[in-house]
């Protein structure tokens, strides 16, 4: 049976716990350009980002605030929370197959 990859598992926990600080640069905003924050994950997720751009690109924030806004806010906290965080999984094992030749499956 093979195991998960260390540098993926790596990887993928370095993508959470920036994704975690962006909701708390998000939550702790003052200002009503907070969906700007999600900026930062189009060029690190690229190109699985462009599955979520369309959506915040073409709805504007809500007056009520993040934790009101599907759009802003809770369709790409979910979607780089997986489709990310997968994708860096995905790079940190094809990093580590490729550095040392057989996947780094132990």
């Amino acid at each position: 049976m093979k195991r998960l990859s260390r540098v993926g598992v790596l990887a993928g926990l370095v993508h959470l716990v920036l994704l975690g600080l962006t909701v708390a640069l998000i939550l702790g905003s003052t200002h009503a350009r907070w969906p700007q924050y999600w900026y930062l994950f189009l060029a690190l997720d690229f190109p699985v980002s462009l599955g979520v751009a369309p959506v915040s690109w073409l709805v504007p924030p809500a007056p009520h605030g993040p934790l009101a806004d599907f759009p802003n806010f809770w369709w790409p906290l979910a979607y780089h929370g997986v489709i990310g965080t997968a994708w860096w999984y995905i790079v940190g094992w094809a990093i580590a197959r490729r550095v040392v030749g057989r996947g780094d499956s132990q």
